[in-house]
């Protein structure tokens, strides 16, 4: 487990400067980035708005937009309307039993009193219409008209600030607000100037409220002030006046503010509402919870209240005058469209603050949970990511992002808590990102490694099954059971003498290739080439539960193979017959990378491999071709053997059986059967000690098969006149390789 920690150094370094960089980005200690990772947070912001707005406002908040609408303008004449038909429209949606009647426009120029028009010229040619003209006057005066519809009913006016201007028109009423925090201390934010409704009808409405809402700096309107200061006084929103005058229960004539003291700050924290308790943010601002797209709340046109045509029952109703005429230019750019009328917004707020659970908010604890969720999620990935391949890398990293945003949405639509999206993501991409890109370039060097180190010893379903599994290879060097196989050709010295260079050369390549060949069929690993000799092993760089097994068929193949290309030796020119002895052993061997940092193979070590090559030197003075240990034969249950001797080989005192393979078992003739079953007789005498009935038997199998191991037998027992000796134990020890 370590080690993949020590492979993964780099991205867990890096994985941890995401986190340090992430969490400051957070923090806001890094300026340069900020604009747009807001830009970034509000385009997560807004998709998540769609993906849960439900489109369905509260049942039990009656609310309606009376709409001057393009068939309003149509059929009433371009806006500004005259005051008496604003009257007019007012009386009639009293009559209909509105709650409360809330105007999303600004009167504040005066209406021209038509006596104005014709008073100079009528007392110029009749100063005696004085008295007359100025009763008119009054009674034409559309502005006091209108003051006095409004007049002790709960209409409530709208206004407009200017952040940024000082221009002032109208008047603007300051709201009664509780709060013990000084207003140079407030967090609130500051406006320079305002467009109001003219004084005779600001004294006269219940209530006054501005209904400014201000963009992000992409131009989408996702935030709205409850309360706003001017020159040191404090006013509030038209949603947060209307929401006061409809909520009779709860009569409040103040708003109070909840604050928290930072450093030298008055942090705004919550407002009281008709006694509703709202989170704000710092400044008194609140996300606005849009519900749906345009006309998510039913719209009136106005000219059909103006003629009393057929709409909906007002009973207790909101209703909310404004415009949504391309013509008037009151639409905003939201989260949810763009062309979004200004009054929806206002009808949108004053929902929100009847029904304040649907208004997203940040807690106080915001900050902490982040962080650590930044910290758990970076921790989690170091822990978990250094264990797994680049596509499960990629599998987690999709899932852990797929329950960050499931969470984060889940908070959103229930709890209705806003914590940033984009950050957590970003950390999750980042580190997956490093660890992915490392592990592929960790594999694409190990996979070159192998293809260096192996290509050319092993066969390619090997290379296959290494590239697929690099993890099972340990190039640090092990002690395992293994086969190991060496191959000779005989007399080699001798048949090359009477070649050229050219000539050896393509004898070589034509004999190396198809036993080449052969050995990579069996699924074993060439180890080296010093010459004719040939060294292979099985059971690595791959475990291989029948490695005797495939040694074995391999020598079998080989011996075959060498028999049947003697006629393309020949016309080499070589003259005698090509023949290989082969030597087979199975047991412990210690295989890795191993040489000098100038040069380095993998290779096997070891006293079993060492048996090896001297099996193969014993083939010479048998007469056969193919040796193996007893330890070879007894992992070989499909291959049918012969045993040829019990002895110790040059420099090892444990004595070994040796045998020689036959045949697939399943391939084997009766003929072969024989013969076998004849010559482990006759061995069976030498073995016992009974040499008089082992050289009967042996000059029998030597007259039928002409076997130069049944002299070898026989010239051993002749210096003792065929009797064994007395300390006999079947033993026979080469003093020579």
């Amino acid at each position: 487990m370590w080690k993949n920690y020590k492979q993964n150094l780099i991205p867990l370094i890096a994985s941890f400067c995401v986190l340090v960089i992430i969490s400051l980005l957070y923090l806001q200690k890094i300026s340069f980035a900020q604009t747009f990772l807001q830009r970034l947070n509000s385009v997560a912001y807004d998709l998540r708005l769609r993906a849960t707005a439900s489109g369905k406002p509260s049942e039990f908040t009656p609310l309606y937009i009376i709409d001057i609408d393009e068939p309003s303008l149509k059929q009433e004449g371009q806006w500004p309307w005259s005051r008496q038909k604003l009257a007019l429209l007012i009386e009639k949606l009293q009559q209909a039993g509105s709650a409360v009647i809330t105007l999303d426009i600004t009167l504040a120029e005066p209406e021209t009193n038509p006596v104005d028009l014709i008073h100079p010229i009528l007392l110029k040619n009749k100063p005696e219409l004085s008295n007359t003209l100025a009763s008119l006057r009054t009674q034409l005066d559309g502005d006091r008209y209108l003051a006095n519809t409004i007049k002790e009913k709960d209409v409530i006016l709208g206004y407009l600030f200017h952040p940024y201007s000082n221009f002032i028109k109208g008047e603007i009423i300051p709201s009664l607000v509780k709060n013990d925090a000084p207003l140079e201390q407030l967090s609130s934010l500051k406006m320079q100037g305002y467009t109001a409704n003219l004084p005779l009808l600001a004294h006269v409405a219940a209530q006054n409220g501005f209904f400014t809402v201000q963009p992000d700096s992409d131009g989408v309107v996702r935030k709205a002030a409850l309360i706003l200061e001017h020159h040191n006084k404090i006013y509030t929103a038209l949603a947060v006046e209307t929401a006061k005058a409809y909520n009779l229960d709860e009569k409040q004539e103040s708003l109070t503010l909840l604050t928290k003291k930072i450093a030298n700050t008055h942090t705004i924290t919550h407002a009281i509402i008709a006694g509703q308790k709202i989170r704000t943010d710092p400044t008194g601002q609140i996300l606005i919870p849009y519900i749906g797209k345009v006309k998510t709340f039913p719209y009136i046109s106005a000219t059909k209240v103006l003629h009393d045509q057929k709409i909906p029952d007002l009973s207790d109703a909101i209703v909310i005058i404004g415009t949504s005429a391309q013509a008037l230019a009151d639409l905003r750019t939201t989260p949810l469209q763009t062309s979004y009328p200004g009054v929806e917004i206002q009808a949108t707020l004053i929902h929100a603050l009847l029904n304040p659970e649907l208004i997203p908010y940040s807690p106080e604890w915001k900050d902490g949970a982040t962080i650590t969720l930044f910290i758990v999620l970076s921790l989690l990935m170091m822990l978990l990511f250094p264990m797994l391949r680049p596509l499960s890398l990629m599998i987690i990293g999709f899932m852990l992002l797929a329950i960050i945003t499931a969470a984060n949405l889940w908070l959103w639509s229930v709890p209705r808590i806003n914590f940033d999206l984009i950050l957590p993501a970003l950390l999750i991409m980042l580190s997956s990102t490093a660890f992915v890109l490392h592990r592929l370039i960790l594999e694409h060097n190990q996979r070159q490694h192998i293809h260096n180190m192996f290509g050319r010893y092993v066969p390619v379903g090997h290379i296959n099954r290494l590239l697929d599994s690099p993890e099972n290879i340990n190039m640090d060097g092990e002690r395992r059971e293994m086969s190991v196989l060496f191959s000779d050709i005989r007399n080699f010295t001798a048949l090359s003498e009477g070649l050229s260079t050219h000539k050896l050369k393509q004898f070589l390549n034509i004999y190396l290739t198809p036993i080449t060949a052969i050995i990579f069929k069996q699924q074993g690993t060439i180890d080296k080439y010093i010459g004719d000799l040939v060294m292979a092993f099985w059971g690595a760089p791959l475990d291989d539960p029948q490695h005797a097994e495939h040694a074995v068929k391999a020598a079998l193949e080989m011996r075959d193979k060498t028999r049947t290309m003697q006629k393309e030796f020949r016309d080499l020119g070589l003259q005698e017959t090509v023949s290989a002895g082969t030597g087979i052993h199975t047991g412990e061997m210690n295989v890795g990378d191993m040489g000098s940092s100038y040069r380095r193979a993998y290779t096997v070590l070891g006293d079993a491999v060492n048996l090896g090559s001297r099996l193969e030197s014993l083939t010479k003075q048998y007469g056969i071709s193919i040796l193996t240990s007893e330890e070879t034969m007894l992992q070989c249950p499909s291959v049918s053997f012969r045993q040829i001797d019990h002895v110790r080989v040059k420099g090892r005192q444990e004595p070994v059986k040796i045998y020689e393979p036959i045949a697939l078992t399943n391939t084997l003739t009766s003929k072969q059967e024989q013969r076998i079953t004849a010559h482990n007789t006759a061995l069976s005498f030498y073995f016992s000690g009974d040499w008089q009935q082992a050289k009967k038997a042996l000059l029998r199998l030597f007259e039928l098969n002409k076997e130069p191991l049944y002299q070898v037998y026989l010239q051993r027992m002749q210096p003792l006149d065929f009797h064994s000796p007395d300390d006999w134990d079947g033993v026979f020890t080469h003093t020579s390789k």
